[in-house]
């Protein structure tokens, strides 16, 4: 097994090398020179050449390799149609066995020499062109495999010509075809002239348009019955040459290139913009940085390319006073490695998750040294910064210009799924994560997708991937880094302990239920059992203090127009954006979001604004989030009162003019937002503040109220206590009509405190509050409890009182 350290990340050089294990011949390439060196292939399938200088020029490789697939003839789309006129006036064309065909067999591992026969190339592409164009025909795919009697083109023909579409990025260097039981070929297929495979005019395609021709490779199988194509399976075998980026490279750049490169004309780049790597130094790594305790964890959600109006690390690094202001103690920043769609757009407003690289930083974001400078100043604010580890898939095209070494052969929704079950693939997963953790400075992953790493993208277990999870967890430990998985399909907490060891993940289902009570129009449908489940979490044994969960009301996940929505917006629409998934829950392998049909219309964030219900009900959601057993986190904008739509693959764009606002929901709504997370981490004792704690206890759940307590225990009773710990009590009042005297039972005491109320009179206030102090009625017992407290509840109200006594 091999490591794989980023250019510049080992003090040592090692050379320049790739892991290749499927290459027949690899060739390097610097952008400078543009001559093709070839490799050496050393132990381990590792390509190399020693001691030769990578200098400052972009660079890639050129990797020769076969691709072998077998295709039913269910798969095989067939052309029925009677002989064209086309055909009977078409020229013939040399054998279908090129030359040195001897050679290019014996590469595909053939044993049989290829059959000969003559086709008419220029017949079967005009016979197809009068159907859809090649470039409709083969879509997005890679390859497509036909199949034509060859009847339509010779009298007393028999047999099946077989027509291979390849996709103009796919470099072919020959191609064969032959039965998988060994009953006829192998025949070599030949590559048809190019202008004869241009889409012809009128059949909505760029007629003319060359840069976006497919090949088509052509061949008669005379021993393959037509009749019979639907019952066969073949063997395609393709000896191809594919254009790679290093995956171990710091940077990654795009220059237009064509035509073959010098040194023989061995390879050439793929048609229109090419990947090349960059030999980025690693930069020094942040100064040593003591991020706060677990209990005093709130996270902020940070887009870095709609964060600020320029979209980029330095912009974002110039603005994070913002989140520190708010009180927020540490950022969750969505992906940073090079993303596919910001490459080729040059539009920093991309979510980031269709990544080419576990080690690039994405170069319109900015460079490595940015990212460092972003994570140092961060850190000089009394900011810990998480990263988003997207492992559980690459984007389309990874497996050609990264390699399919490194994939398996099922795909995901989003793109080729790693396969860990190589050892150098979870090496490479497992330095990747020490380089943003060792290198970069950050204070702990939030790994993508768990659920996709853990199980195949047919759903079943991935024992690979879950022992890559347990790996990760553990080199998070080592470094006093935390480890937070994303996954929506854990409610018995297997990721953490008692199973692969991360410290906390998202709760999908508190979100879901406060979600699905703060929406529903009308208030005798809200489900207050629902909402103590979620206070109580669904693992209660799940090892950390803080019930091992992420409790969010909004994230980039799920307040996007076509799916959640932003909580106001989503209260304004009295349900949800998505559209009903007809049918089964939608393919194996994808999550919730995968399975939807479409979307509703989303409201216009004034009609959104203009709705006093839409922002008190939202209220109640953030006071819940805040106050429940767990780290809170809120998504970029949210602190403004956003409502605005955003939907992949753009951010949540937060608007500075809202962050700098005197008055309004913005400015109210940022008030309230520090208010909570004041509330929530400042103790007016030298005990833990009570919000801080896993202590709670569902003391009232009826006609529409919800109220329960909060404590923070100490973590050994042996520890001094006066007074025993500091109690919270929190009360949500879930229904549209006001109870200026309402009784609720509380433990025994002589005052409470109001110290945040999110109404005030009438009308939606920011939290503060008078000092007001409410003496306990006792002897009426109520609720459990031997004493009561009499609080007044305004209508669509959270509350939150503190034991003063």
């Amino acid at each position: 097994m091999i490591t794989f350290p980023p250019r510049g990340f080992s003090k040592e050089s090692t050379g320049i090398r790739l892991w290749d294990p499927r290459a027949h011949s690899v060739w390097w390439v610097s952008q400078k020179t543009r001559e093709p060196v070839a490799m050496t292939r050393k132990a381990d399938s590792v390509w190399d050449l020693t001691n030769h200088a990578l200098g400052d020029a972009p660079y890639a490789f050129i990797a020769e390799w076969t691709q072998e697939w077998r295709i039913s003839g269910q798969d095989i789309r067939c052309d029925e149609g009677e002989p064209s006129e086309e055909a009977a006036e078409s020229v013939e064309v040399s054998s279908v066995v090129p030359a040195g065909a001897d050679e290019q067999v014996a590469l595909n591992g053939f044993d049989s020499a290829a059959d000969s026969v003559s086709v008419s190339a220029a017949g079967t592409v005009k016979k197809m062109a009068k159907q859809k164009s090649p470039l409709q025909r083969l879509g997005k795919d890679e390859f497509v495999v036909e199949a034509q009697d060859m009847g339509q083109f010779a009298v007393d023909a028999t047999g099946t010509r077989v027509n291979l579409i390849i996709a103009d990025r796919i470099i072919v260097e020959g191609v064969t075809v032959a039965a998988s039981d060994g009953s006829w070929g192998p025949v070599a297929l030949q590559c048809a002239e190019p202008e004869l495979a241009l889409p012809s005019a009128g059949d909505g395609s760029a007629a003319g348009d060359a840069s976006r021709v497919p090949a088509i490779w052509i061949g008669n199988a005379v021993d393959l019955e037509f009749g019979t194509i639907k019952q066969v399976e073949l063997v395609v075998r393709v000896r191809r040459r594919d254009w790679r980026i290093d995956p171990s490279s710091l940077g990654l750049c795009q220059g237009m290139d064509s035509g073959a490169l010098p040194g023989g004309g061995c390879a050439r780049p793929p048609p229109g913009p090419a990947f090349w790597s960059v030999p980025l130094p690693m930069p020094q790594s942040p100064p040593a940085f003591a991020r706060c305790g677990d209990r005093d964890l709130v996270l902020y959600e940070m887009h870095i390319g709609s964060f600020t109006q320029e979209g980029t690390l330095k912009a974002a690094t110039a603005k994070l006073s913002h989140i520190r202001n708010l009180g927020c103690t540490a950022i969750s920043v969505m992906p940073v490695n090079q993303d596919l769609l910001r490459a080729n757009s040059g539009n920093p407003d991309c979510w980031g998750y269709d990544v080419i690289s576990f080690f690039a930083v994405d170069s319109v974001y900015g460079t490595p040294t940015d990212l460092v400078s972003f994570v140092a100043e961060a850190h000089r604010q009394g900011l810990a910064v998480v990263i988003d580890f997207v492992i559980n898939h690459m984007m389309w095209g990874a497996d050609s210009f990264v390699g399919p070494q490194y994939f398996l052969d099922m795909q995901t929704t989003w793109g080729p799924r790693p396969n860990f079950e190589v050892p150098e693939v979870r090496s490479y997963a497992l330095a990747a994560a020490e380089l943003l953790l060792s290198g970069f400075g950050f204070d702990g992953l939030r790994v993508d997708s768990t659920k996709s790493i853990r199980k195949y993208p047919n759903d079943a277990p991935d024992a690979a991937g879950a022992g890559l999870l347990g790996d990760i967890a553990a080199l998070c430990r080592r470094a006093g880094k935390l480890a937070i998985a994303e996954d929506l399909e854990d409610g018995d907490g297997v990721l953490q302990f008692g199973g692969l060891g991360l410290h906390m993940q998202w709760d999908m289902a508190f979100f879901c239920w406060a979600y699905e009570a703060l929406t529903h129009p009308l208030d005798e449908h809200r489900d207050l059992a629902q909402l103590k489940k979620g206070l109580q979490g669904l693992s209660p044994a799940r090892s950390h203090p803080l019930r091992g969960r992420v409790l969010f009301m909004e994230s980039h996940d799920t307040a996007t127009s076509d799916r959640y929505g932003r909580l106001p917006a989503a209260v304004h629409n009295g349900k949800a954006f998505m559209a009903p998934v007809e049918g089964e829950q939608g393919q194996a392998g994808a999550d919730a979001f995968q399975k939807l049909s479409g979307a509703m219309p989303y409201p216009s964030a004034a009609a959104v604004e203009g709705n006093p219900f839409a922002a008190r009900r939202a209220a109640i959601g953030l006071v819940m989030m805040m106050t429940a057993p767990g780290v809170p986190m809120l998504l970029q904008g949210q602190e403004v009162y956003e409502c605005g739509a955003f939907k992949w693959p753009r951010g949540p764009a937060l608007d500075w003019q809202r962050v700098a606002a005197t008055s309004g929901n913005a400015a109210l709504w940022q008030t309230l937002t520090r208010n909570l997370i004041k509330l929530r981490l400042t103790s007016a004792s030298p005990s833990l503040s009570p919000l801080v704690g896993d202590g709670v206890h569902v003391c009232h759940a009826h006609g529409g109220v919800l109220a329960y307590l909060r404590w923070a225990e100490v973590a050994d009773s042996r520890t001094p206590q006066q007074d025993g710990p500091e109690l919270a009590l929190v009360v949500l009042n879930f229904t549209n009509s006001s109870f200026p005297m309402y009784e609720l039972g509380v433990p025994p005491s002589s005052q409470w405190r109001l110290a945040l109320s999110t109404v005030n009179g009438s009308v939606l206030s920011a939290g503060d509050v008078a000092d007001i102090k409410l003496n306990v009625t006792p002897g009426k017992a109520a609720h459990g409890f031997a004493c009561t407290l009499p609080v007044a509840l305004p209508s669509y109200c959270a509350s939150i009182f503190l034991r003063t006594g």
